[in-house]
């Protein structure tokens, strides 16, 4: 799983690792979401209903994915990150979400990829956390605690994060 803030390197990790280790990439569902109700209304604002739509969304296709029994997915995000999104924005996170997140913990064996935040801002209309990404990093490292995930923070360039995560996927394939 790639969580982190938003430019953080998740969507550039994520592809990298597919490709390298022949996997298949479960995508973000929120940015072809977002974009398609844009494009019906340029004055488009997203909403907690819209959150939970695209957790939904998310949550079919990452769980379709995962019932293949496959010995390793890639997940560019999963609904952690809907959970930080809405608290952040809402204030709190519809009990769906935090329920069903709480379940798919139970069911597969995940391990998160925090990407730091040290990495050059690419703007992006459908980003809005420039300023705040450290604090939002900070966010997904309490949650990723809370939740007592097993993770890696990936720091440095695209190259020094593959070489992390490859050598990170090795072991944890090799464990089970």
């Amino acid at each position: 799983m790639l969580t982190g803030p938003e430019s953080c390197g998740k969507t550039t990790l994520a592809h990298s690792l597919c490709k390298s280790l022949h996997a298949p990439l479960v995508p973000e569902v929120s940015r072809d979401y977002l974009n398609q109700k844009i494009n019906q209304n340029n004055e488009f604002e997203y909403n907690e209903a819209d959150l939970l739509e695209i957790a939904i969304a998310q949550d079919k296709i990452e769980s379709k994915i995962l019932n293949n029994q496959l010995s390793l997915v890639l997940c560019d995000t999963d609904l952690l990150v809907l959970i930080v999104w809405s608290e952040i924005r809402f204030g709190h996170c519809h009990p769906w979400i935090l329920d069903t997140f709480s379940s798919r913990l139970e069911q597969h064996n995940r391990h998160y990829f925090l990407c730091d935040y040290n990495i050059p801002w690419q703007p992006d209309p459908l980003r809005e956390s420039a300023d705040s990404r450290e604090e939002l990093y900070n966010l997904y490292l309490q949650k990723l605690e809370h939740y007592n995930l097993d993770y890696t923070i990936m720091a440095g360039d695209v190259e020094e994060r593959m070489n992390l995560a490859s050598k990170i996927i090795t072991q944890k394939m090799i464990a089970h």
